[in-house]
């Protein structure tokens, strides 16, 4: 079986890394590995009890908060073995999650990245918000799972215990191979927190590589620790994040149309913001579309040909999961015609 390196990026909470640590090591028992923490300028003392209890675990520090993308991006540079996974530090873990992981990969070579199943931590019959059981993102890149739509969480009934390809794999817990990840160029520091796993599975599908949903494989994710929910970081994050990937990889533009469509359902947002007070989301919608404007120069090339290469990616729904969700009221993936 693959040797695995492990890559935590950390900032703050030593409670819940000790937790996470311990629960990874108490997880893995048949394969050789590797846990690398990439400390993000921690202020409190959450390494240094790292280091006490657990010295097997290597730290890898930086100056200044590099955040998930950057975070993960340096723990890789530092990773000994063939296959990497990146995990949040607010996970706990079962038995043998990552043994399944690799043995998936390595009865699968033409397979590049996979992700197990997602559980809440807190309520572990329903399925966590980042991730839940595989990615999918739609034409305006709009992100949602399986057993996620929104805010709509299903509970897991076994309706996802069937392997599957998926367009994305979730940043709170995935595999990919490390050959892979370096040599598509690792996560884009230009999103910093949130989405930059899923323009990184945009590239591999584009390179060939598939990405697949393991649900043999589970993990339990508390969610929003560093960055809270609801928060404006969190709100903003989100729509400017989408935004970059819309316009960085969007297969076709329609001569603009499909641009208006999407700051169409952007206003929608803002709409329903005012309606329901809350201002957190309505000033991180304008922020983020503040920002485009000033840092458009900032974004990287627009992929060559990518009309035809996107057209065989038949992960990515050719519709809006905000008007299935909102306008039609499907509430279920199962309801979506994916």
């Amino acid at each position: 079986m693959t040797p695995v390196s492990i890559v935590i990026p950390h900032l703050n909470g030593k409670e819940m890394l000790h937790n996470c640590i311990q629960s990874l090591l108490d997880s893995i028992s048949n394969i050789q590995f590797e846990v690398i923490v990439v400390d993000n300028g921690s202020t409190d003392n959450s390494i240094e009890n790292i280091k006490k209890n657990f010295n097997e675990v290597k730290i890898v520090h930086s100056q200044k908060n590099l955040g998930y993308s950057g975070g993960c991006n340096l723990g890789a540079t530092k990773a000994i073995y063939d296959y990497i996974i990146f995990l949040n530090n607010d996970t706990l873990h079962s038995k043998g999650w990552i043994e399944e992981l690799v043995s998936f990969l390595d009865s699968n070579p033409h397979i590049g990245a996979a992700q197990p199943k997602i559980l809440n931590a807190i309520n572990r019959n329903k399925f966590d918000y980042a991730g839940a059981a595989g990615g999918f993102i739609d034409k305006y890149c709009f992100p949602y799972a399986q057993g996620r739509l929104f805010s709509t969480i299903e509970e897991d009934e076994g309706q996802f215990n069937e392997p599957k390809k998926i367009f994305w794999a979730s940043g709170a817990a995935f595999i990919v191979r490390k050959d892979v990840f370096i040599s598509l160029g690792k996560f884009d520091d230009i999103y910093f927190a949130y989405m930059e796993e899923i323009d990184f599975c945009w590239q591999m599908h584009l390179d060939g590589w598939g990405v697949w949903y393991v649900p043999s494989s589970s993990v339990y994710h508390f969610g929003k620790q560093t960055i809270k929910e609801y928060s404006f970081k969190s709100h903003y994050f989100n729509h400017r994040n989408s935004w970059i990937l819309f316009l960085k990889n969007s297969y076709s533009f329609d001569k603009g149309l499909l641009i208006l469509k999407r700051l169409f359902l952007d206003y929608m947002a803002c709409i329903y913001s005012i309606i329901s007070f809350d201002f957190n989301r309505l000033i991180a919608i304008i922020s983020s579309h503040l920002w485009l404007i000033f840092n458009f120069y900032k974004f990287p090339a627009i992929r060559k040909n990518k009309t035809v290469k996107n057209a065989k990616i038949d992960t990515l729904f050719n519709g809006s999961i905000a008007i299935e969700y909102f306008f039609k009221r499907n509430k279920y993936f199962s309801d979506i015609n994916q």
